[in-house]
């Protein structure tokens, strides 16, 4: 070897051992890296090499080319292996999401069941609202008012003297309306009636005084049974009677019940009572006259023993214009009529429904729900009726008016009309469980379908009330209810309930299925059509078997 080779060959192994630091890596080991390094130092050699110059390239170009395959190879193992762990981390993260998507449908369902069950807790929650607010006694105003004097300051209610006054003043008040409660009036159009009626009681008192005098000249003995008579005041009844008795040895003409019936025409306390309600009818005149409505009222519905508390008494305020404020004279009365219950009697039905009504034209719900939690009306369908009539619910009913007209109708028993109500209100559970209870009957259920139709009732009455579903389709489908007949099959089909519900029909021969299953195809379900007609074609031979065995020979 020359000094110049051994000086290149010097070099060069410097150069790759610099290069093997730089790429931290050693000669012996198996780098592409490395294979570079010798693919420049062999360049380098070639290079200054004369003689084996060609056969060195050669090696060069062979050494290349191996390299370079090996390189290739090694890429597409590398890329083969990551591809292969991609592959095998997406199944893992698959797998992963399997389970995951099966832990959120069990929750999913979970979810539903809380759901449902908190919607039954929301329907309850709010009948024992509407139960509460029917009961209530006073509203926030009436508190406000019977907690707060009227034009009175902080420091003005907690002065004791002239609270003292205050006091002194109302039971002024009160001991007039007391005195003003013992005075008797009856009606305007009462009043010619009784001076009627006192007219011709005159003439015939004066007619009997001439009649006894003709008689007592004609009978002397009349004269004594007079003196009995006139000489008996004070006595009770039966006393007079006895000396009467005595009387009639000598005046066998006149009996025991002729004495009675004279004795009683001749009742001053009967006179005196006419005579003070002719008093009382010409003060209620004056009060109406005078536009006082308020004071009219209080008079009528105060009237001793409740005698002006009548449906006339309710006519004549019906024909008043409305006073002062826009209220009507009749509302004002019927409020007091429900304020004096306690000291008479309920209302008749008559009554009762004129004052309901009053309350409805003036808005006042919160009355309406005060007399019938007290009891002060005599409840009956009208009251209900007008009731629900008020209701302005479009959809689903929510106001106060629908939830009164249900407690009138189950107070009364009217058991279709509440379980009417019910499904307004959306409480179909307890519609369907109300009807269960009060043994309605299915009838009465799809009667209820037919007036409020929707799916969920109808799904509720098929799966939950064990209802025919084919009696039910004839119900929607006569009632031209075909989106909610399809609705229903459809959600059949999908909780794969459609196949158990029609084998378990046992609905009569009317049930026009293959109308049904024309519907249906009509409708664009044609896979729901096929399943119906399935079941028909099944049901028709299973009834041709039980035909063909039922009469086939017997042993």
């Amino acid at each position: 070897m020359t000094a110049t080779a051994a000086k290149l060959v010097e070099s060069l192994e410097e150069q790759m051992t610099e290069e093997f630091k730089v790429l931290n890596t050693t000669p012996s080991q198996f780098s592409f890296k490395n294979f570079l390094v010798y693919k420049q130092a062999l360049s380098k050699i070639t290079e200054h090499s004369t003689v084996f110059k060609p056969m060195l390239a050669g090696i060069s170009s062979a050494y290349n080319s191996q390299i370079t395959a090996l390189h290739t190879s090694n890429t597409i193992s590398n890329y083969d292996q990551d591809e292969k762990q991609l592959l095998t981390q997406a199944d893992e993260t698959i797998d992963t999401l399997n389970q995951r998507v099966k832990q959120l449908k069990a929750t999913l369902a979970n979810l539903d069941a809380e759901n449902l069950n908190l919607t039954e807790s929301i329907e309850s929650m709010k009948e024992l609202v509407a139960d509460i607010s029917a009961q209530s006694l006073l509203t926030e105003e009436d508190v406000f008012k019977n907690t707060v004097l009227d034009n009175m300051t902080l420091e003005q209610m907690t002065n004791v003297n002239l609270l003292s006054r205050e006091l002194g003043k109302l039971e002024q008040s009160h001991q007039a309306m007391l005195e003003q409660q013992s005075s008797e009036f009856v009606m305007r159009d009462r009043f010619e009636e009784v001076r009627s009626l006192l007219f011709q009681k005159d003439e015939m008192k004066e007619a009997r005084q001439e009649e006894i005098l003709k008689l007592h000249q004609e009978n002397p003995a009349l004269k004594q049974l007079l003196e009995v008579l006139q000489s008996s005041e004070g006595l009770l009844f039966p006393e007079i009677l006895d000396h009467v008795t005595g009387a009639m040895k000598t005046v066998g003409s006149l009996n025991k019940s002729q004495v009675v019936e004279f004795y009683d025409d001749e009742d001053p306390a009967k006179e005196k009572e006419a005579e003070v309600a002719l008093a009382y009818i010409e003060c209620l005149d004056e009060l109406l006259r005078d536009g006082n409505f308020r004071a009219a009222a209080v008079h009528a519905a105060n009237s001793p023993n409740g005698f002006l508390r009548t449906m006339s008494t309710i006519e004549e305020f019906k024909t008043l214009s409305q006073g002062e404020g826009g209220v009507s004279p009749l509302f004002v009365y019927c409020d007091i009529l429900m304020e004096t219950v306690p000291l008479y009697s309920i209302p008749p039905a008559d009554q009762s429904f004129e004052c309901v009504d009053a309350a409805l034209k003036e808005n006042r719900l919160d009355l309406i729900a005060q007399w019938i939690a007290n009891q002060y009306l005599t409840l009956h369908r009208p009251i209900a009726d007008s009731l629900l009539a008020n209701c302005q619910c479009r959809a689903r009913c929510d106001c106060e008016s629908g939830t009164l007209a249900l407690a009138v109708f189950r107070s009364i028993g009217e058991h279709e009309m509440s379980i009417y109500c019910f499904a307004r209100q959306g409480a179909l559970y307890r519609a369907v469980h109300y009807a269960k209870t009060h043994q309605l009957g299915s009838d009465k259920l799809l009667t209820l379908l037919r007036d409020i139709p929707s799916t969920d009732l109808a799904a509720l009455l098929v799966l939950e009330e064990g209802l025919n579903v084919g009696e039910v389709l004839t119900c929607l489908q006569e009632s031209h209810n075909d989106n909610i007949f399809i609705s229903l099959l459809r959600l059949l089909d999908e909780s794969n309930d459609l196949k158990t519900v029609l084998l378990n029909d046992t609905s009569p021969e009317t049930v026009q299925w293959n109308e049904f299953v024309d519907l249906c195809v009509e409708l664009g379900e044609s896979d729901i059509g096929e399943e119906l007609q399935g079941y028909i074609i099944s049901a028709d031979a299973l009834n041709k078997a039980v035909d063909s065995l039922s009469s086939g020979p017997t042993d």
